[in-house]
């Protein structure tokens, strides 16, 4: 396969250069529209015909305890494929054909009590061999979920795609501590500091490419949603170079939402793939 970018009226301009690809892993053909992406991944929501129980991230509801919480959470101890991992030793070389096409678009933001997500109305995807993978909504976490041999950083984006089959395509970015970021430095402004409905984001177009680093380097893998019900129907692409963040904007996040990472999960025998473009 050859891996090509083509630009789109909706090009970034951090991400000009940026190239993606998605595989499509065979653990991820498990079909997962009874999970909404706003529900499953970030927001308290019902699964399985009923109420998913209130759970954290530390203490007696913590990640430790998410699958005692019956149904379809009992992956979350069970499933061989969890996420997040250390991505880490030799990974196989792939490419594949992938266009970006991410539009800047109104937004809502919201607080839902376990993290900040950010949903466009209209924002666009990307197109893997021919199959749409539309972007639904992007979250964060701090600190990051995934790390990359062995190392983590202070913020992890989360960029939630699904196809019309219901699989996900999650991209994440990871940042360090470092110079401001700018452009999270302008939907910073409208951070909600309370739990409660999504907030429409005045004079403020929201483009997720511009969010991403203007790399072609990253790391793919077959994994699952990183809160509950864990459903082991996604592939995530990790991006291999991090932005950066300042620490008050870190740190921004971090008093609002506190700790909302997941720990580290076994890799079994999974495949790392290493996507790079040329």
């Amino acid at each position: 396969m050859t891996f090509m970018t083509r630009p789109s009226p909706g090009w970034s301009r951090r991400a000009a250069a940026t190239s993606l690809m998605v595989l499509s892993l065979a653990a991820c053909s498990k079909k997962a529209d009874e999970h909404a992406p706003e529900a499953a991944h970030g927001a308290p929501a019902a699964h399985g015909g009923g109420a998913v129980q209130h759970w954290t991230y530390d203490g007696e509801t913590g990640p430790q305890h998410w699958a005692e919480m019956g149904g379809d959470n009992t992956v979350c101890a069970t499933g061989q494929r969890q996420s997040p991992i250390d991505i880490s030793g030799p990974p196989r070389n792939l490419s594949s054909r992938l266009v970006m096409q991410y539009k800047s678009s109104l937004a809502t933001i919201q607080n839902n009590g376990h993290t900040i997500v950010v949903t466009p109305s209209d924002g666009g995807g990307i197109v893997l061999d021919g199959v749409m993978y539309t972007l639904k909504q992007f979250h964060f976490h701090s600190p990051s979920e995934h790390a990359i041999n062995g190392r983590s950083t202070a913020l992890e984006t989360h960029f939630v795609h699904q196809n019309a089959k219901g699989e996900y395509l999650i991209i994440a970015v990871l940042s360090d501590i470092g110079n401001a970021d700018p452009v999270l430095g302008s939907l910073w402004t409208y951070l909600p500091t309370d739990p409660g409905k999504p907030i429409p984001l005045p004079d403020l177009l929201v483009n997720a490419q511009d969010h991403m680093p203007g790399t072609e380097d990253f790391y793919v893998y077959s994994g699952s949603l990183t809160t509950p019900p864990c459903t082991e129907a996604a592939t995530w692409m990790v991006y291999s170079s991090p932005l950066t963040v300042s620490s008050e904007q870190a740190d921004a996040f971090q008093r609002i939402i506190g700790p909302n990472a997941r720990p580290l999960q076994p890799r079994h025998d999974r495949d790392i793939l290493h996507l790079s473009g040329s």
